[in-house]
Protein backbone atom coordinates (compact mmCIF):
# COMPACT_ATOMS: atom_id res chain seq x y z
CA UNK A 1 0.00 0.00 0.00
CA UNK A 2 1.13 3.27 -1.14
CA UNK A 3 0.41 6.33 0.22
CA UNK A 4 1.34 10.06 -0.50
CA UNK A 5 2.33 11.93 3.14
CA UNK A 6 2.04 15.88 3.04
CA UNK A 7 5.42 17.40 5.06
CA UNK A 8 3.53 18.22 8.93
CA UNK A 9 5.26 18.87 12.34
CA UNK A 10 2.69 16.92 14.26
CA UNK A 11 2.98 13.82 12.32
CA UNK A 12 7.30 14.13 12.60
CA UNK A 13 8.36 13.53 8.99
CA UNK A 14 9.52 16.78 8.01
CA UNK A 15 11.07 16.16 4.58
CA UNK A 16 9.72 12.85 4.14
CA UNK A 17 8.01 12.19 0.84
CA UNK A 18 5.67 9.45 -0.97
CA UNK A 19 6.36 6.49 2.16
CA UNK A 20 5.55 3.31 1.48
CA UNK A 21 3.50 0.46 4.52
CA UNK A 22 4.52 -2.85 4.37
CA UNK A 23 1.99 -5.53 5.68
CA UNK A 24 3.26 -9.17 5.36
CA UNK A 25 1.21 -11.64 6.12
CA UNK A 26 2.42 -15.23 6.89
CA UNK A 27 0.55 -18.02 5.43
CA UNK A 28 -0.74 -20.67 7.88
CA UNK A 29 -0.11 -17.41 10.65
CA UNK A 30 -1.87 -14.88 12.20
CA UNK A 31 1.06 -12.71 12.96
CA UNK A 32 1.63 -9.70 11.11
CA UNK A 33 4.98 -7.69 10.55
CA UNK A 34 4.22 -3.83 9.77
CA UNK A 35 6.86 -1.83 8.74
CA UNK A 36 7.33 1.88 7.80
CA UNK A 37 9.67 3.05 5.47
CA UNK A 38 10.55 6.19 2.84
CA UNK A 39 13.46 7.84 1.32
CA UNK A 40 14.81 10.15 4.12
CA UNK A 41 13.46 11.03 7.58
CA UNK A 42 14.83 14.65 6.79
CA UNK A 43 18.53 14.37 7.86
CA UNK A 44 19.38 11.89 4.94
CA UNK A 45 19.17 8.44 7.14
CA UNK A 46 16.87 6.04 6.47
CA UNK A 47 13.80 5.72 8.70
CA UNK A 48 13.31 2.75 11.07
CA UNK A 49 11.16 0.13 9.94
CA UNK A 50 9.26 -1.45 13.15
CA UNK A 51 8.90 -5.61 14.70
CA UNK A 52 8.90 -4.64 18.54
CA UNK A 53 8.31 -7.01 20.79
CA UNK A 54 5.20 -6.08 23.28
CA UNK A 55 7.44 -7.49 26.24
CA UNK A 56 10.03 -4.42 25.21
CA UNK A 57 7.01 -2.18 26.57
CA UNK A 58 5.89 -1.33 29.26
CA UNK A 59 2.31 0.38 29.91
CA UNK A 60 2.32 4.02 31.72
CA UNK A 61 -0.30 6.57 32.18
CA UNK A 62 -0.23 10.33 32.38
CA UNK A 63 0.22 12.09 35.73
CA UNK A 64 -1.02 15.92 36.12
CA UNK A 65 2.85 17.88 35.93
CA UNK A 66 2.70 21.75 35.14
CA UNK A 67 6.50 21.70 34.74
CA UNK A 68 10.32 20.53 35.66
CA UNK A 69 13.49 22.74 36.27
CA UNK A 70 16.53 21.06 37.33
CA UNK A 71 18.33 23.37 39.66
CA UNK A 72 21.11 22.98 42.43
CA UNK A 73 18.27 22.06 44.53
CA UNK A 74 18.09 18.85 41.62
CA UNK A 75 15.27 17.96 39.38
CA UNK A 76 11.85 18.78 40.67
CA UNK A 77 8.88 18.17 38.98
CA UNK A 78 5.94 20.53 39.58
CA UNK A 79 1.98 19.01 40.11
CA UNK A 80 -0.96 20.94 39.48
CA UNK A 81 -1.96 19.98 42.49
CA UNK A 82 0.68 22.24 44.05
CA UNK A 83 3.29 19.56 44.72
CA UNK A 84 6.52 19.91 44.37
CA UNK A 85 8.45 16.05 43.47
CA UNK A 86 12.11 15.87 44.18
CA UNK A 87 13.33 13.42 42.60
CA UNK A 88 16.45 11.37 41.18
CA UNK A 89 17.59 9.05 38.68
CA UNK A 90 17.09 5.42 38.60
CA UNK A 91 20.31 4.78 36.62
CA UNK A 92 22.62 5.66 39.32
CA UNK A 93 25.30 5.79 35.73
CA UNK A 94 22.53 8.48 34.38
CA UNK A 95 24.40 11.56 33.08
CA UNK A 96 24.11 14.57 34.93
CA UNK A 97 21.40 17.11 33.80
CA UNK A 98 22.22 20.30 33.43
CA UNK A 99 20.60 22.76 35.18
CA UNK A 100 17.68 24.56 33.26
CA UNK A 101 14.73 27.15 34.16
CA UNK A 102 11.05 25.69 34.26
CA UNK A 103 9.43 24.23 31.40
CA UNK A 104 6.06 22.80 30.37
CA UNK A 105 6.06 18.71 30.59
CA UNK A 106 3.84 16.10 29.92
CA UNK A 107 5.44 13.23 32.78
CA UNK A 108 4.17 9.50 32.37
CA UNK A 109 3.95 7.24 35.25
CA UNK A 110 5.15 3.53 34.67
CA UNK A 111 2.38 1.48 35.54
CA UNK A 112 4.54 -1.83 36.43
CA UNK A 113 4.94 -1.25 40.17
CA UNK A 114 7.95 0.23 40.21
CA UNK A 115 6.61 3.86 39.69
CA UNK A 116 9.12 5.17 37.50
CA UNK A 117 8.25 8.61 36.11
CA UNK A 118 9.54 9.73 32.66
CA UNK A 119 9.31 13.86 32.01
CA UNK A 120 9.21 14.76 28.58
CA UNK A 121 9.79 18.20 28.16
CA UNK A 122 6.91 20.15 25.94
CA UNK A 123 6.03 23.60 24.80
CA UNK A 124 3.22 25.21 26.74
CA UNK A 125 0.13 24.39 23.93
CA UNK A 126 0.69 20.58 24.17
CA UNK A 127 0.82 20.51 27.73
CA UNK A 128 -2.38 22.78 28.07
CA UNK A 129 -4.35 21.01 25.49
CA UNK A 130 -3.71 17.91 27.61
CA UNK A 131 -4.49 19.52 30.89
CA UNK A 132 -7.60 20.37 29.53
CA UNK A 133 -8.07 16.61 27.78
CA UNK A 134 -7.70 15.25 31.24
CA UNK A 135 -10.07 16.97 33.07
CA UNK A 136 -12.86 16.88 30.20
CA UNK A 137 -12.69 20.86 29.87
CA UNK A 138 -14.88 21.46 26.85
CA UNK A 139 -13.23 23.68 24.11
CA UNK A 140 -15.55 25.72 22.01
CA UNK A 141 -13.51 24.79 18.39
CA UNK A 142 -11.88 21.17 17.38
CA UNK A 143 -8.37 21.21 18.26
CA UNK A 144 -6.28 20.09 15.73
CA UNK A 145 -5.82 16.41 18.06
CA UNK A 146 -9.77 16.16 17.49
CA UNK A 147 -8.97 17.24 13.61
CA UNK A 148 -6.58 14.03 13.28
CA UNK A 149 -9.01 11.56 15.54
CA UNK A 150 -11.66 12.73 12.69
CA UNK A 151 -9.63 11.50 10.11
CA UNK A 152 -8.52 8.61 11.19
CA UNK A 153 -12.17 7.48 12.07
CA UNK A 154 -13.34 9.02 8.40
CA UNK A 155 -10.62 6.53 6.71
CA UNK A 156 -11.44 3.27 8.52
CA UNK A 157 -9.20 3.64 10.45
CA UNK A 158 -8.83 3.03 14.56
CA UNK A 159 -6.33 4.26 17.04
CA UNK A 160 -5.00 1.38 18.53
CA UNK A 161 -2.00 2.56 20.87
CA UNK A 162 0.92 5.01 20.94
CA UNK A 163 4.66 4.19 21.99
CA UNK A 164 7.50 6.32 23.50
CA UNK A 165 10.32 4.79 21.06
CA UNK A 166 13.64 6.15 21.85
CA UNK A 167 15.71 9.18 22.61
CA UNK A 168 18.08 10.69 20.54
CA UNK A 169 20.38 13.60 22.15
CA UNK A 170 17.69 15.24 24.11
CA UNK A 171 14.46 14.30 21.89
CA UNK A 172 11.97 11.60 22.29
CA UNK A 173 10.06 10.38 20.02
CA UNK A 174 6.79 8.58 19.76
CA UNK A 175 4.86 6.62 17.09
CA UNK A 176 0.86 6.30 16.63
CA UNK A 177 -0.37 3.09 15.82
CA UNK A 178 -3.37 2.53 13.66
CA UNK A 179 -5.59 -0.45 12.58
CA UNK A 180 -8.59 -0.87 10.10
CA UNK A 181 -11.66 -1.21 11.76
CA UNK A 182 -12.80 -4.15 10.32
CA UNK A 183 -9.24 -6.04 10.01
CA UNK A 184 -6.69 -5.90 12.79
CA UNK A 185 -4.15 -7.15 11.25
CA UNK A 186 -4.41 -4.13 8.57
CA UNK A 187 -2.00 -1.84 10.58
CA UNK A 188 -0.05 1.27 9.99
CA UNK A 189 2.25 3.24 12.80
CA UNK A 190 3.37 7.16 12.22
CA UNK A 191 6.29 8.77 13.74
CA UNK A 192 4.94 11.90 15.91
CA UNK A 193 6.22 13.88 18.68
CA UNK A 194 5.37 12.30 22.16
CA UNK A 195 3.30 15.15 23.03
CA UNK A 196 1.16 15.18 19.60
CA UNK A 197 0.85 11.07 20.06
CA UNK A 198 -0.06 10.99 23.81
CA UNK A 199 -2.84 13.74 23.59
CA UNK A 200 -4.09 11.96 20.70
CA UNK A 201 -4.10 8.69 23.12
CA UNK A 202 -5.85 10.32 26.05
CA UNK A 203 -8.63 11.57 23.81
CA UNK A 204 -8.94 8.12 21.88
CA UNK A 205 -8.38 6.48 25.53
CA UNK A 206 -5.57 3.67 24.49
CA UNK A 207 -2.66 2.60 26.21
CA UNK A 208 0.63 4.72 26.10
CA UNK A 209 3.83 2.77 26.09
CA UNK A 210 7.54 3.89 27.16
CA UNK A 211 10.58 1.34 25.60
CA UNK A 212 11.57 -0.14 29.13
CA UNK A 213 15.19 0.74 27.73
CA UNK A 214 14.00 4.18 28.38
CA UNK A 215 11.93 3.75 31.33
CA UNK A 216 15.00 2.32 33.15
CA UNK A 217 17.87 4.65 32.56
CA UNK A 218 15.68 8.05 31.91
CA UNK A 219 13.33 7.50 34.54
CA UNK A 220 13.47 9.50 37.52
CA UNK A 221 12.06 8.11 41.43
CA UNK A 222 10.79 10.46 44.11
CA UNK A 223 12.69 10.77 46.95
CA UNK A 224 10.79 13.98 48.78
CA UNK A 225 7.42 14.94 48.21
CA UNK A 226 7.19 18.67 49.32
CA UNK A 227 3.47 19.39 49.97
CA UNK A 228 2.57 19.93 53.31
CA UNK A 229 4.88 21.59 56.06
CA UNK A 230 4.96 18.72 59.13
CA UNK A 231 5.53 20.15 62.33
CA UNK A 232 6.86 18.45 65.46
CA UNK A 233 5.66 19.38 68.77
CA UNK A 234 7.71 18.97 71.87
CA UNK A 235 5.43 16.29 73.26
CA UNK A 236 6.61 14.28 69.95
CA UNK A 237 3.18 14.89 68.29
CA UNK A 238 3.63 16.11 64.55
CA UNK A 239 0.86 18.04 63.66
CA UNK A 240 -0.23 19.21 59.80
CA UNK A 241 0.17 22.86 58.89
CA UNK A 242 -4.04 24.10 58.80
CA UNK A 243 -5.79 25.08 56.09
CA UNK A 244 -6.38 28.68 57.59
CA UNK A 245 -5.44 32.24 56.14
CA UNK A 246 -1.79 33.28 57.70
CA UNK A 247 -1.50 36.72 56.23
CA UNK A 248 1.34 35.98 54.35
CA UNK A 249 1.49 35.50 50.33
CA UNK A 250 0.53 32.17 49.25
CA UNK A 251 2.36 30.37 46.61
CA UNK A 252 -0.40 27.35 46.51
CA UNK A 253 -2.90 29.97 45.53
CA UNK A 254 -0.55 31.66 43.05
CA UNK A 255 0.23 28.64 41.05
CA UNK A 256 -3.67 27.44 41.04
CA UNK A 257 -4.27 30.88 39.80
CA UNK A 258 -1.98 30.35 37.19
CA UNK A 259 -3.02 26.87 35.89
CA UNK A 260 -6.81 28.27 35.95
CA UNK A 261 -6.10 31.31 33.74
CA UNK A 262 -4.13 28.89 31.55
CA UNK A 263 -6.88 26.67 31.44
CA UNK A 264 -9.75 29.06 30.58
CA UNK A 265 -7.11 31.00 27.75
CA UNK A 266 -6.87 27.35 26.33
CA UNK A 267 -10.68 26.77 26.38
CA UNK A 268 -11.04 30.39 24.68
CA UNK A 269 -7.87 29.55 22.49
CA UNK A 270 -5.98 32.39 23.52
CA UNK A 271 -3.34 30.09 22.93
CA UNK A 272 -0.39 33.22 23.34
CA UNK A 273 -2.13 33.99 26.88
CA UNK A 274 -2.02 30.82 28.29
CA UNK A 275 1.75 30.93 27.50
CA UNK A 276 2.11 34.26 28.91
CA UNK A 277 0.40 32.62 32.06
CA UNK A 278 3.16 30.20 32.29
CA UNK A 279 5.95 32.93 31.90
CA UNK A 280 4.36 35.05 34.51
Amino acid sequence: MKTKIQKSGIWGLKGVNRPKVHVRKQRGSKTVTCSFSSSSNGNGSMAESFNENDSDYVNSSVVEAVEVKSGPDGFIIKMRDGKHLKCAHNNPQGSHLPDYAPHPAIVLKMEDGTGLLLPIIVLETPSVLLLAAMRNVQIARPTMYNVVKEMIDKMGYKVKLVRVTKRIHEAYFARLYLTKVDDESDCVSFDLRPSDAINIAVRCKVPIQVNKFLAHNDGMKVVESAKLALQSSPDGLTYKELDRPSGQPCVETKEFNLVRNMLIAAVEERYRDAGLSVER
